[in-house]
């Protein structure tokens, strides 16, 4: 006969509520962070210059601009991670308490949605950083969207001209 599966207490010593925690706690992180996105969108476009003469400034200063966007937004992770670690999960690596740098090369890691690190994370973090992998698949594919955009504003200007 197979044991009594208990969903609040696992093998690894994490509950499944705290699983539950993670996931809810990963989501509204996700929302907030989409949110900022949002808004740091509309102001890289109130910001740019409208009127395009061909040169592509405007093509290098969006690209700029959202490559400072995503590092911020990765640091910020990063820093969230760190105290979600720090204050909760505090055996979520398997090197216990991790450093700053290892924080932020495995946020970094998910984030970009490579998946791969040589740091191995155990728990309900694994599920947060889940997450993340897919919030930063969508802001990505967003960013290049809203890139691409400004692209073809840029080459279908010089066309006409």
């Amino acid at each position: 006969m197979y044991g009594q599966i208990d969903l609040f207490e696992q093998e690894d010593g994490f509950g499944c509520m705290t699983e539950l925690m993670a996931m809810f706690v990963g989501i509204c992180a996700a929302i907030m962070m989409g949110i900022v996105h949002h808004y740091a969108l509309s102001g890289i476009l109130k910001f740019s210059p409208q009127r395009s003469d061909g040169s592509g400034f405007r093509i290098i200063l969006t690209f700029s601009a959202l490559l400072l966007l995503h590092v911020l937004e990765l640091v910020t992770l990063a820093v969230f991670n760190t105290m979600v670690v720090a204050s909760v999960l505090p055996q979520s690596f398997s090197n216990s308490p991790p450093m700053f740098q290892d924080v932020l090369y495995v946020t970094g890691i998910s984030f970009s949605t490579l998946g791969y690190s040589s740091i191995e994370v155990v728990g309900p973090f694994r599920l947060l950083l889940m997450l993340q992998s897919l919030l930063g698949f969508m802001l990505l594919t967003w960013s290049a969207t809203f890139l691409y955009s400004a692209c073809q504003q840029v080459w279908q200007k010089a066309k006409d001209d």
